[in-house]
């Protein structure tokens, strides 16, 4: 995955906010997942395609952290979601 990756969310997953946690739910794995904050609220850019580097940009807007981390903490939690089957690339 790269900054210009578009990435959406998987349409078959349910997703459900437990206080300012995120509950994703897997269907075809059946599995459940949890994230924090940042990743509720990356999850919220994502329902519509968006790129990475437009994730970054919001997420540089609303929270103090330097590029440089967000860059790289955007990339590994989008490719473990990736993985998991929760986002497609576009």
């Amino acid at each position: 995955m790269k900054m210009t990756t578009v990435v959406k969310r998987h349409p078959s997953l349910l997703a459900s906010q437990v206080n300012d946690d995120l509950v994703l739910f897997n269907a075809e794995r059946g599995m459940y997942y949890g994230t924090q904050a940042v990743g509720g609220r990356i999850w919220s850019l994502i329902q519509d395609e968006m790129s990475v580097s437009g994730i970054c940009n919001q997420l540089l807007a609303e929270f103090t952290v330097e590029r440089e981390t967000c860059e790289r903490d955007v990339l590994q939690f989008l490719e473990q979601l990736e993985t998991e089957g929760l986002v497609v690339a576009c």
